[in-house]
C-alpha cells in the first residue's frame, strides 16, 4: 500500500514538475484548449439563440393557427361564410370565424376599434373568452385596458353599452395590437349587407410532425373545390421548415466543431505527451521495472489531459457567459432572448453535448503513450 501512495506521489509530483519547467507546453496545450471549447460553445450559443428567435416569431404567429381571409363584396346573403364551410373541420381542429364589418367605432376614450361579428357557429368556442364580460352582448378585447370594465363605445353615430374581455392570444393573427370590438352577427348585420372581410381561424391541436402541413394541404384543396379563389391562406409551414433545417443545421454544425475541436485535441495533446514520454522513458522503464504497472503509468498522462481540458472548459464557459450579452447583442439578438434566466446556453445539460468532444480528444491523446508502453523494458534501457 505504501509502495502505491509513494508512486501515485511521484506521478503527481511528474505532472506537477512539468507545468512548472516547461510552462510553454502546459499553456499551450491550455490557451488551444481554451479556444477550441469557446469555439464550440460559441456555435452552440449562436444555434440555439437563433432557434430561440425562430420559435419565439413562430409563437407569436401562432404555431399551431392557421388563418384563411377573403374578402366579400355586393350581396352578401347567398355567400357561404367561411365558418359554415370550415365546420366539418370541428373535432379535428377549432375554427373561429369573425367578420370584419366596414363601420367604424371608438371608445369613450377616444380609441378607434376594430369591428369583429361572430356567428353561432363559433359561439361555443369564444364562449370562454366572453364569460369575463358578465353576459354583456358587446365587448371589447385590448391590450391595454383590464377585463371587467364597463365602457361607451359609439358605432355608426350611436351609443352602445361595451365590457372589457381578456385577450386571446390568437386574435393578434387578424388585429396585431388593435383595440377590437366584438359583435354578435345579428346586431352587425346591418353592417354586414353589403360587404365586409372575414378571418377564419383554424387552430390545430394535433401535434403530430407535419399535421401542419397536411392540415394546410386539406384546405387549400377545400377553398380550390368550393371554388373560393379570392380566399388567402396564411400558415406557419414555411417557418416550421425554416426551423427544423436551423436544428437540423445546428446538429451537422455541432458534430463538426466537435469533431475537429476533438482532433486538434488529440493531436497537440498527443504530440506533446510523445515528446515528454521520450524524455522520461528510462525512469518510466525503470518504475516499470519495479512492478509499477503500464496502466498506473499512462493514467498520469490521462489525468493531466482530463485536468487541461476541464480548466479550458471552465476557463471558456466562464468568459462567455460574461461576454454572453455584449456578443449577441452586438450579433443583433432581442434582448430578451439575451436573459440567462430565460435560456442559458452554458448550462452544463447543454455545455456537455460539446464537452464530450474535448474527452474524447483527450483520451486519444495517450493512445501514442499506450502504444509505447508496450516496449519490453529491456528494449528500452539496453
Amino acid at each position: 500500500m505504501k509502495a502505491w501512495t509513494l508512486i501515485a506521489f511521484y506521478l503527481w509530483k511528474d505532472i506537477w514538475s512539468r507545468w512548472v519547467e516547461t510552462p510553454g507546453a502546459f499553456l499551450a496545450r491550455l490557451l488551444v484548449a481554451v479556444l477550441l471549447a469557446g469555439i464550440m460553445l460559441l456555435v452552440q450559443a449562436a444555434f440555439g439563440l437563433a432557434g430561440r428567435s425562430l420559435e419565439s416569431r413562430i409563437e407569436r404567429m401562432g404555431a399551431r393557427t392557421l388563418v384563411i381571409g377573403e374578402s366579400v363584396a355586393g350581396e352578401t346573403g347567398v355567400a357561404t361564410t367561411l365558418g359554415n364551410l370550415l365546420a366539418p373541420l370541428q373535432g379535428k381542429a377549432d375554427v373561429v370565424a369573425l367578420r370584419q364589418a366596414p363601420v367604424g367605432a371608438r371608445d369613450e376614450f377616444g380609441t378607434d376599434l376594430t369591428v369583429l361579428a361572430y356567428g353561432p357557429e363559433s359561439l361555443a368556442l369564444l364562449a370562454p373568452t366572453l364569460a369575463s364580460g358578465r353576459g354583456a352582448g358587446t365587448h371589447i378585447a385590448s391590450p391595454t385596458l383590464p377585463p371587467g370594465l364597463s365602457v361607451r363605445v359609439e358605432i355608426d353615430g350611436a351609443d352602445y353599452a361595451a365590457v372589457t374581455i381578456a385577450r386571446p392570444a390568437w386574435l393578434d393573427r387578424i388585429a396585431a395590437q388593435r383595440p377590437v370590438l366584438l359583435l354578435p352577427s345579428e346586431t352587425a348585420a346591418p353592417w354586414l349587407e353589403h360587404g365586409y372581410y372575414e378571418y377564419a381561424l383554424v387552430l390545430s391541436s394535433d401535434t403530430a410532425p407535419g399535421a401542419i402541413s397536411r392540415l394546410a394541404h386539406a384546405l387549400r384543396t377545400l377553398l380550390f373545390v368550393e371554388l373560393r379563389p379570392a380566399a388567402n391562406l396564411q400558415s406557419p409551414e414555411a417557418l416550421l421548415g425554416e426551423l427544423d433545417g436551423l436544428r437540423s443545421l445546428q446538429i451537422r454544425a455541432q458534430a463538426l466543431t466537435g469533431f475537429v475541436g476533438g482532433a486538434v485535441v488529440a493531436l497537440l495533446f498527443g504530440s506533446i505527451a510523445i515528446l515528454e514520454y521520450r524524455q522520461n522513458r528510462y525512469i518510466v522503464a525503470l518504475l516499470r521495472s519495479f512492478g509499477t504497472p503500464s496502466a498506473l503509468l499512462l493514467a498520469r498522462y490521462a489525468v493531466e489531459s482530463l485536468l487541461i481540458v476541464t480548466g479550458a472548459l471552465l476557463l471558456a464557459r466562464a468568459g462567455l457567459a460574461g461576454l454572453h450579452g455584449t456578443i449577441f447583442s452586438l450579433a443583433g439578438f432581442e434582448a430578451g432572448l439575451l436573459e440567462t434566466q430565460v435560456y442559458d446556453p452554458y448550462a452544463w445539460s447543454q455545455v456537455w453535448t460539446q464537452a464530450r468532444w474535448l474527452g474524447v480528444g483527450a483520451a486519444l491523446a495517450i493512445a501514442p503513450i499506450a502504444l509505447a508502453l508496450r516496449l519490453p523494458v529491456g528494449r528500452v534501457l539496453s
